[in-house]
């Protein structure tokens, strides 16, 4: 009896542990680097508060780092949770799977009510050669990653 009851608190606690969180995936129409559409979202094992996300390489060029940024709004007002850099080099068409970081996002989606969706966006790309992607400030919209071909994505 005693070992179910551990077994089940066990349970718990490691559930509890692996939350995700549901992000609107975005990336701008130039961006060297896109999301790859994933039916499922995992958590790091034996890392607490962080989550896999799968990026893909569309530049010719080799890739250093991806800095990401997690953003929540409220209303009219966006605000920023996370940036977050990612070191991976990537060749051109190159998918991986990293992990960022979750926890920020988790205690503020638990602190507000926020109805809207998390999103997650790619902000600026870190080239081998020491050259940079960065994110347009103004006037170029943000694509959801449903919104690029399925070729791009898979």
């Amino acid at each position: 009896m005693r070992r179910l009851l551990l077994l089940v608190l066990m349970t718990l606690f490691c559930m509890a542990d692996s939350q995700t969180v549901d992000f609107e995936q975005k990336t701008y129409p130039d961006s060297p680097v896109v999301f790859v559409a994933e039916a499922t979202r995992s958590v790091a094992p034996g890392v607490p508060k962080r989550q896999f996300i799968t990026i893909k390489s569309e530049s010719k060029k080799a890739i250093s780092a991806v800095i990401l940024q997690q953003t929540v709004s409220n209303g009219s007002k966006v605000e920023i949770i996370a940036i977050e850099r990612v070191s991976q080099v990537m060749l051109g068409g190159e998918k991986k799977r990293v992990s960022i970081a979750v926890a920020d996002m988790l205690a503020k989606l638990q602190s507000a009510a926020s109805s809207e969706r998390p999103v997650l966006t790619i902000v600026a790309v870190e080239f081998v050669d020491g050259t940079l992607w960065d994110a347009p400030t103004v006037g170029q919209a943000i694509l959801p990653a449903a919104a690029f071909p399925a070729a791009i994505r898979g």
